[in-house]
């Protein structure tokens, strides 16, 4: 290849050089044998003989050493791998890096090393923490809202048996839309979709409308996919407790099937009064919801009648996705 392209191995090596990753080639037994320049640069390598020869291992903390040593197992067997790490420089600036590990053949095909790509991703790294710290927080304030709710509502009705029976309903139902709203980014939301689903939807059912739940899956799903219809559900609901089958005792359907290659969940809902499918509240975020399931390699399908909306989310199974 590099005959056909009019390229001496000196100008590929100068060509690597110039390369925003840190470009590094091993050793079959792991040594730094070659760096690009740019990578002693983040690295903050000032000479690369400090480095040379030493076991590429060796140079990360050692909590991220169990990843390098599968990393470059997969490629001893002759499969390119890929993981996240953190790693401070040679000057201990703290850095994250993207990682790949791939084979390298010479040109008679025997084995005679590994290529490994670092890509600086502190940046994008610092901002998903800033994001799951906002997030946490959100969730943190709301929860203590719905709290302080309760607790008010209880005290009012101290004193009178019927209000007391009231707002004891009503706090549990409090609790309930509490965690559901905390499954919309919590590391830990349920991993099956029959749990999930109840979880989300459980907290509205007998406010004011009629609610059937059909016979749900027990099907696997990934974080991704659980924000997802996490977010999904919960915008529908919103939307109809304003709009819709829950604000005026309509009727509303929510079932999921599993499917050959992954999974389905259906909403269907008739409200009592007719509503449009243009100019209604709502529709920003609607729009929003399809891009996240898009976003997740999903398909969200709607369809709007005189008297409701019905909606179609599809999932492939990670295993599925990862096949392909």
């Amino acid at each position: 290849m590099l005959g056909s392209a009019g390229l001496s191995s000196e100008t590929l090596a100068a060509v690597l050089d110039q390369s925003v990753d840190c470009v590094k080639l091993l050793n079959p037994d792991g040594t730094v044998q070659w760096m690009n320049r740019n990578g002693l640069c983040a690295m903050e390598i000032d000479d690369f003989d400090t480095v040379r020869g030493q076991h590429w291992q060796d140079l990360w903390p050692e909590e991220a050493r169990d990843l390098l040593a599968r990393a470059l197992s997969s490629a001893k067997a002759g499969q390119a791998s890929h993981f996240k790490a953190s790693c401070p420089t040679a000057k201990g600036t703290p850095r994250w890096w993207d990682v790949t590990v791939s084979p390298v053949q010479d040109v008679t095909g025997r084995e005679a090393g590994y290529l490994a790509i670092s890509r600086d991703i502190t940046d994008a790294e610092a901002a998903r923490e800033a994001l799951e710290i906002a997030a946490a927080e959100l969730r943190h304030r709301l929860k203590n809202t719905y709290t302080i709710i309760g607790t008010l509502m209880s005290g009012f009705a101290r004193g009178s048996p019927e209000r007391e029976a009231f707002a004891e309903e009503m706090v549990e139902r409090l609790s309930a839309l509490s965690n559901a709203q905390a499954l919309f980014s919590a590391q830990d939301a349920p991993c099956r979709l029959d749990q999930l689903i109840q979880a989300l939807v459980g907290p509205f059912k007998g406010a004011g409308a009629t609610m059937t739940i059909g016979s749900l899956p027990a099907t696997p799903v990934s974080k991704g996919q659980a924000d997802a219809i996490a977010l999904v559900l919960g915008e529908l609901t919103v939307n109809s407790v304003k709009h819709g089958a829950l604000s005026k005792h309509g009727q509303l359907h929510i079932g999921a099937e599993g499917l050959p290659n992954g999974f389905r969940v259906t909403w269907s809902e008739q409200s009592a009064r007719s509503v449009r499918a243009t100019g209604r509240a709502g529709g920003q975020g609607l729009e929003l919801i399809a891009r996240i399931v898009r976003a997740r390699h999903g398909r969200l399908a709607l369809q709007w009648h005189s008297h409701g909306l019905d909606v179609t989310i599809e999932f492939e199974t990670e295993n599925q996705k990862q096949a392909r």
